[in-house]
């Protein structure tokens, strides 16, 4: 395997000219700079991260813990964040929280990123959290004690889909999925904000995933005072309660309107387009590697960063029918 030694032989400069033009260092010439990648390519040069990490004590290498990888989400974010880390000179590793945690500590990563997981058992998690050698942050917490975290305002998102759903006249609206207890107590809130009554059996039980949306309203009863509008706890569910309401015989959103929690380049291609409420992955990327280059580097940063939900109109809302 070639080395920045070889490299530096073949184009005839130095060593440490080779290792500045393969991290950019803006010293180094254009022309110098551009034979040496081109060296580099020709044999295939890669990076020796341990010999990095000896030499710089840095590794650049920035983890990212997640629970799991079955909503597509996850990987949208991950997606998102990779390419905001590389644009500021970090790779990103991710791994499934557990036993891939230690992978980090072995690496000697720069940073670690966790997504907020094990919400049965708040303590532990924030205890996990505390305890990593290195710089590191929860990425949409609800709440931290006295760590850096990014939250999303899930509250004030679910008060958004409520508030436009009256807006079209529905009063009557449910809540899809009971998992997420910070999602229910916006729902109740946001009711209450907008003045509209709770009822309980307008929410229906769904945990997270398309099975769960799909049977939770297959599974449910429709009378006339039922909702005419409901909201899905994620992208899963309700992409799993519109298919079962178009199988019961339901138009959407002639006959129930449907809003979605997280936007994601799918929803759009439902079968029908889905209005959704959700943090833009962007942003949430963006702020993420903000937040952790900065911790990494030492650097006064402000937290928690708040990021609000923003609501993206499709197809699936239309006026109560009950009005027209």
């Amino acid at each position: 395997m070639v080395t920045i030694k070889d490299i530096a032989k073949l184009a005839g400069v130095s060593y440490s000219t080779v290792s500045k033009a393969l991290n950019n260092d803006p010293l180094i010439k254009p022309a110098t700079r551009q034979k040496v990648l081109e060296i580099a390519e020709k044999y295939q040069y890669r990076k020796n991260i341990m010999a990095q990490q000896l030499s710089s004590g840095k590794s650049n290498i920035i983890g990212f813990v997640l629970d799991e990888l079955s909503n597509p989400l996850f990987s949208n974010i991950s997606k998102n964040l990779h390419s905001e880390l590389k644009s500021r000179g970090y790779q990103m590793i991710l791994v499934i929280a557990g036993d891939g945690v230690d992978i980090f500590s072995q690496l000697r990563v720069d940073g670690c990123i966790f997504w907020e997981y094990m919400l049965d058992d708040r303590e532990a998690f924030w205890k996990l959290v505390s305890s990593m050698p290195m710089p590191c942050f929860v990425l949409g917490a609800d709440e931290n004690p006295n760590s850096p975290y990014i939250k999303i305002d899930r509250k004030e998102g679910i008060f958004k889909a409520v508030e436009h759903l009256k807006a079209h006249g529905h009063e009557r609206i449910g809540f899809i999925g009971n998992s997420q207890n910070i999602k229910i107590e916006g729902y109740k809130e946001a009711l209450q904000r907008t003045g509209l009554e709770f009822c309980e059996g307008s929410v229906l039980p769904a945990y997270s995933s398309w099975e769960d949306g799909y049977f939770a309203v297959r599974n449910y009863t429709f009378t006339s005072s039922s909702p005419t509008a409901f909201i899905g706890l994620n992208n899963l569910v309700t992409r799993g309660a519109l298919r079962a309401f178009i199988e019961a015989g339901f138009q959407v959103p002639q006959d129930i309107s449907l809003i979605g929690y997280d936007d994601l380049p799918d929803m759009q291609y439902a079968e029908v387009a889905l209005t959704t409420i959700g943090p833009p992955l962007g942003e949430l990327a963006v702020q993420a590697a903000e937040l952790i280059v900065a911790l990494i580097r030492g650097e006064d940063a402000k937290y928690p960063v708040v990021i609000q939900p923003k609501l993206y109109l499709r197809n699936s809302v239309a006026i109560c029918k009950e009005l027209i």
